[in-house]
């Protein structure tokens, strides 16, 4: 009776191993899975543009860095055709302070300067991602833009600045990202800038179809 239900169980276990691998698949291949909106600091563009974007980025990924001019242009050239959702995947295993990273620029945010403080993350990139100890960068950062430093450090390390950059790590694990920067432009995949130039051939396309509606 007992071997009976041991192996019952390991046939549950195992079914609901499969189950979960196969969804994972599924919303890999789909693009499915949770989707976090991003807070409205990291939104760039009116909400109802023809041709959303949403990056996952790394903000010590070299990559990431040529990627946000290009993305900034973007939003130049189409105007409100177009909307941003910048989304944090910090790759821990290689960027040791990326998620430290991601919840100074979100604070920043919290203050009205994400896109200042992101700018300066990028640009001084080669000089805090790879310290020993937490980059002096972030506070230097800080206060080229006025912010309230204090407030920043505090809320860099509240649980829940924290949770919510875990969770779009999650969000992007489940959709299938495994490389930065990587953009979903009306649910279709691009990885890294050439891919989103691609993309981006199809954009003016897009806008057509829209203003004849």
């Amino acid at each position: 009776m007992i071997d009976q239900k041991r192996s019952r169980l390991a046939a549950i276990g195992a079914a609901l191993v499969f189950a979960s691998t196969i969804a994972v698949l599924l919303a890999r291949q789909f693009n499915l899975g949770p989707e976090r909106p991003a807070p409205d600091f990291r939104a760039f563009g009116p909400a109802d543009a023809p041709v959303q974007i949403h990056e996952y980025t790394d903000f010590a990924c070299p990559a990431c860095r040529g990627a946000a001019g290009l993305v900034e242009e973007m939003l130049k050239v189409y105007g409100p055709g177009l909307r941003v959702h910048f989304k944090h995947y910090p790759l821990l295993n290689i960027h040791p302070w990326s998620l430290h990273a991601a919840a100074y620029a979100d604070c920043a945010g919290a203050q009205g300067k994400f896109k200042e403080y992101a700018a300066l993350l990028f640009e001084g990139q080669q000089h805090w991602a790879e310290a020993k100890e937490e980059p002096k960068q972030f506070a230097e950062y800080a206060g080229r833009l006025g912010l309230d430093l204090d407030a920043m450090r505090a809320c860099a390390n509240d649980p829940e600045t924290l949770k919510t950059i875990k969770l779009e790590i999650a969000e992007a694990d489940m959709k299938g990202v495994n490389a930065t920067p990587t953009f979903f432009i009306n649910g279709k995949r691009a990885v890294g800038s050439g891919q989103l130039l691609d993309q981006a051939r199809k954009f003016d396309s897009v806008l057509r179809k829209a203003s004849n509606k």
